[in-house]
């Protein structure tokens, strides 16, 4: 089967297993599909090992939970590809990627490609997006109970959690986003303190 066969195929399937997702969906999962090719590109990667575990990295969150979900994550994908026909070597790279690009655990990325996602899906949990999506995901889990006097200090667990990186050329495409996030934690707080 043409790549491009194998990716639609895989796109119909996480589009189908996220429905409902509120906080890592498909559209979550081409965002993170975008910053794998960009570094994928810049650093000589597996395009097709990326693509596909960028797609796939969050498929099991609304069975699995996102602590466990990077485990029944690789366990899909494995599934899947094999049904889709792709070489073992493939399907093995693209499961251990899957494996490793979790802030929850898993394994060390270790190849490229593992690196490269680890710091794609990072990417995606700083920055506006990351502030969006670390309040929608606070009250899901538990993490954050609403309250905005409490928000400054969730964020700032949220942002030790997203400084790790990879790959230089991940860590730098981070620099402003970190940066942003700094800001608005502290520009936060100065509007509860009641000083703009």
């Amino acid at each position: 089967m043409a790549h491009e066969d194998v990716l639609a195929k895989v796109r119909s399937f996480v589009e189908e297993r996220l429905k409902g997702e509120r906080v890592s969906g498909l559209d979550h999962a081409e965002r993170v599909l975008f910053w794998c090719e960009r570094l994928g590109q810049a650093l000589g990667a597996d395009l097709e090992v990326l693509r596909l575990a960028a797609l796939l990295h969050d498929v099991a969150v609304p069975t699995a939970g996102r602590e466990r979900h990077f485990e029944e994550g690789a366990r899909i994908a494995e599934e899947l590809l094999t049904e889709l026909g792709l070489p073992r070597k493939k399907v093995e790279a693209v499961a251990n990627a899957i494996r490793a690009h979790s802030t929850f655990g898993g394994p060390e990325p270790e190849t490229l490609e593992e690196k490269i996602l680890f710091d794609a899906d990072r990417l995606d949990f700083i920055g506006a997006i990351g502030i969006v999506r670390a309040i929608a995901r606070g009250p899901l889990s538990g993490a954050y109970s609403g309250d905005v006097s409490e928000l400054p200090e969730f964020l700032r667990q949220t942002l030790e959690r997203g400084r790790k990186f990879y790959t230089q050329e991940g860590a730098k495409l981070a620099e402003d986003r970190l940066r942003f996030v700094e800001e608005f934690i502290k520009r936060l707080e100065a509007e509860l303190r009641g000083e703009c």
